[in-house]
């Protein structure tokens, strides 16, 4: 089984929408040896495990050739990580980047942020490398469940729980979790599943269908019912 997270993973991927930016750096190199102090390898041996796991798959990604590009001992992925699984887990949570979308979406005027949530979502993963690596990570977790485990838990805690702190108030968790199942809904069915027409679908459009329900949940005052 070959795991590829994109085809243009070393790119800096810089996709606009309404005059912001959405910049996700998906690999971050770093060498050197262990030093004394604050370095102990573990964020070295997680910039190594995404560039390998990108270039070889989680198969042909060992824990050794991990070890080697980080120029750290092998001890030190069980040290830190307890397994390959655990490291890959990691590795893909940091380098994902519907966070970055989300806190792109987030700022700026509070009564246009619906809007700009849909247009960032349809730039940021009309770009093969994004909606390709979803895809990749997906059939991968067929596999092995530790990898989709590890991507409810990144969604759980950095994109429903930054809305829930965006939202707040007594309705913050419903509210969260229904604008996330329409964008869930998004990416799946124009990326993922590729249903029709919504694949094929301009994405000025897109943006002006969803985005009535989007300013909904985003303006809704008392809890859903």
């Amino acid at each position: 089984m070959s795991f590829t997270i994109a085809p243009s993973v070393h790119a800096h991927v810089t996709e606009r929408a309404e005059g912001l930016s959405v910049n996700s750096t998906l690999m971050n190199k770093s060498r050197g040896r262990p030093r004394a102090g604050a370095d102990d390898g573990r964020d070295r041996l997680l910039a190594a495990a995404r560039d390998l796991f990108a270039e070889r798959g989680y198969t042909g990604a060992t824990l050794r050739a991990i070890a080697t590009r980080a120029d750290c001992d092998p001890a030190l992925i069980a040290h830190h990580f307890g397994s390959k699984k655990e490291l890959f887990a990691r590795a893909m949570a940091l380098s994902l980047g519907p966070s970055v979308v989300l806190e792109t979406a987030l700022r700026g005027d509070p009564t246009t942020t619906p809007e700009r949530l849909a247009a960032l979502v349809l730039r940021a993963w009309d770009a093969p490398a994004v909606h390709g690596s979803l895809t990749q990570l997906l059939a991968t977790g067929m596999q092995h469940p530790e990898v989709l485990h590890a991507f409810r838990e990144y969604i759980a805690k950095e994109i429903v729980g930054r809305l829930v702190e965006y939202f707040g108030g007594a309705a913050a968790r419903e509210r969260a979790t229904a604008m996330v199942t329409i964008i869930i809904g998004l990416i799946f069915g124009r990326y993922v599943i590729g249903v029709e027409p919504l694949r094929s679908t301009p994405p000025e459009r897109v943006i002006a269908s969803l985005t009535p329900s989007l300013r909904a949940i985003a303006h809704q005052q008392r809890p859903l019912r």
